[in-house]
């Protein structure tokens, strides 16, 4: 599974935070009416557990809810952070006080689905379910230096700062799906999974949700009427496709249009296909053997085996994981740097790597005392094998792969993994239990360095559901982190984050596997739109089908559409 956490050069993001001083722009209705109608059906590979905003913990949740709602403003196509917004919910801002306050001026024009305007209250409203410890939103940390949000009139809001930082602004505009307050707010905030508007949402979005068939598909229809000017298309669904080899049988018969492929070999094959387009994108996702730290039954002990850093050494040197990358990827990926992928500012692949060596990692297992007895495949100390599980997402044809090599690595220095597949939610559930000895996770970063807190905090370590699952925390990794987003000084900037990165990695929390491209695979009669780095989904408003392509499900759509 990919989950969310959180930018292009440094010194494009401290101008970012030190220019930006104010950005206008009038909404405009999409194209002409001959460009206006279609039916849009895009793959997801996981079902979404939830769609309201503050929940949102995985990759899936965020392509069909960023249909739905708006930030306040929306990253450009260049998917940088240097003066590249665009308007969503406020049409312009300014920094103002030495930039310890953004002040956005919403759209007056700007309504929910059920027709009741949108407020600065509801901004302000927003941010307090963000950052409530009862919901237990992903993104609670990385909004921390952002001390209050006050209305200053019905459009108008203040966000506080307690300190200038390089990601003001993206934390303030982009971060934080508007939600309506009027809806919501009598609601129990430690319970918002369970309401009704999880799962039947209502925002203000260029699109209206319609329908939720579950394990088969999520349908929104166009809001005709919205303030923006209504969407091209009349409808996307986004069709549950959790078996790779289905989603490459769905593209080429055409029951799908568009989807997300990371397995090389297919995409491969179907970039070949002549009825397809394809952007390849870089890589804003990694993934990695996530140690468990605690016990996986009783998180109040240490884990019997990787508690001990020389052990999560040992085995990581024992993963050849160059090799593994270039077999499975070829030049679509490459090894992981660290909790990082080098298209974010502050990626350092100088950090020191623990490397591939075999002889190594026996060396050291033998020094800790995991010794192989006569006639045994599995070494032991103290009468304890040296077995575990690794939890792996079924529904990552990758992983499962390369899964089945690390075994056979794992077990030429004598240690027994057990293969343990679940399905994308059943994974996921169980990360977040925190019961598994390594997991095959992933994530999907957004462009900050702050987001990620969540992940790897002293702070979100004993915090009940937060995504800290490994329960890993080092007070001196969160002072260089916190260090380098605060610091405007680029030098400065650079050598804080270094040491946030060497200091995790020395720890070894986990073996970093591959970054990977993906190629965002779209059929030709689409005629698309801001389609940036990190989020292809993000212009899905604005795309088109001319007249002269559309098939017949593209006509009649509206037919179930909101008017």
């Amino acid at each position: 599974m990919r989950q969310m956490t959180g930018s292009r050069r440094i010194a494009v993001v401290v101008g970012c935070v030190l220019g930006l001083a104010a950005c206008d722009g009038d909404s405009k209705a999409s194209g002409d009416d001959g460009a206006v109608g279609g039916t849009l059906i895009a793959a997801v590979q996981n079902e979404p557990r939830v769609l309201l905003p503050p929940l949102i913990a995985q990759i899936d949740e965020k392509v069909v809810a960023d249909q739905v709602f708006e930030p306040l403003a929306w990253l450009g196509d260049a998917g940088n952070l240097a003066r590249d917004y665009r308007p969503a919910l406020a049409d312009s801002w300014s920094w103002e006080r030495d930039s310890m306050v953004i002040v956005f001026r919403l759209n007056p024009k700007a309504q929910w689905h059920d027709g009741v305007p949108v407020r600065a209250s509801d901004v302000r409203f927003t941010h307090a379910l963000f950052t409530d410890s009862l919901v237990g939103s992903k993104d609670r940390a990385a909004l921390s230096r952002i001390d209050s949000v006050t209305v200053l009139d019905s459009t108008t809001v203040a966000f506080w700062f307690s300190e200038r930082y390089l990601e003001q602004f993206f934390d303030a505009a982009t971060r934080m799906l508007i939600v309506p307050e009027h809806l919501l707010a009598k609601e129990p905030r430690g319970a918002l999974q369970t309401v009704a508007f999880s799962r039947s949402p209502i925002g203000s979005g260029r699109f209206r949700f319609a329908k939720w068939d579950p394990n088969v598909s999520i349908e929104l229809v166009a809001d005709t009427t919205n303030y923006h000017g209504r969407p091209n298309l009349d409808r996307v669904i986004f069709a549950i496709t959790t078996d790779p080899k289905a989603l490459s049988a769905r593209l080429t018969s055409g029951e799908l249009d568009a989807a997300e492929i990371t397995v090389p070999a297919m995409a491969k094959s179907l970039m070949a296909k002549p009825q397809f387009t394809a952007k390849i994108l870089p890589a804003f996702d990694y993934t990695y053997l996530l140690f468990n730290l605690r016990d996986r039954k009783n998180r109040d002990r240490a884990h019997p085996l990787f508690s001990d850093v020389n052990l999560r050494r040992a085995l990581s040197m024992a993963l050849d994981r160059d090799r593994l990358v270039r077999s499975q990827f070829d030049s679509m990926a490459a090894v992981a740097a660290g909790p990082m992928t080098r298209a974010q500012p502050l990626a350092d692949t100088t950090v020191a790597q623990i490397r591939y060596d075999s002889a190594g990692a026996v060396r050291l297992l033998d020094s800790l005392g995991w010794t192989l007895p006569a006639g045994k495949a599995v070494r032991e100390r103290n009468g304890r094998a040296l077995k575990f599980g690794i939890l792996v997402p079924s529904v990552s044809g990758n992983r499962m792969a390369l899964v089945v090599r690390v075994q056979q690595l794992l077990g030429q220095i004598g240690a027994e993994a057990t293969i343990e597949p679940l399905d994308g939610n059943a994974f996921n559930a169980k990360m977040a239990a925190r019961d598994f000895d390594i997991g095959f996770d992933g994530r999907h970063v957004d462009p900050g360095i702050s987001g990620l807190r969540p992940y790897w905090s002293v702070a979100t370590a004993r915090q009940a559901g937060s995504p800290n699952y490994a329960t890993y925390e080092n007070p001196r990794f969160d002072a260089h982190l916190d260090s380098a987003v605060a610091s405007y000084d680029l030098s400065r900037a650079q050598s804080h984050a270094r040491q946030a990165f060497e200091t995790l990695m020395a720890d070894v929390p986990a073996v970093w596997m591959y970054e990977a491209k993906t190629a965002a695979l779209v059929h030709k009669r689409f005629r698309t739109a801001h389609m940036t780095p990190g989020a292809w989904w993000v212009g899905i408003a604005e795309w088109s089908i001319p007249p002269s392509e559309r098939i017949p499900r593209d006509r009649g759509a509206m037919s179930t559409a909101s008017q």
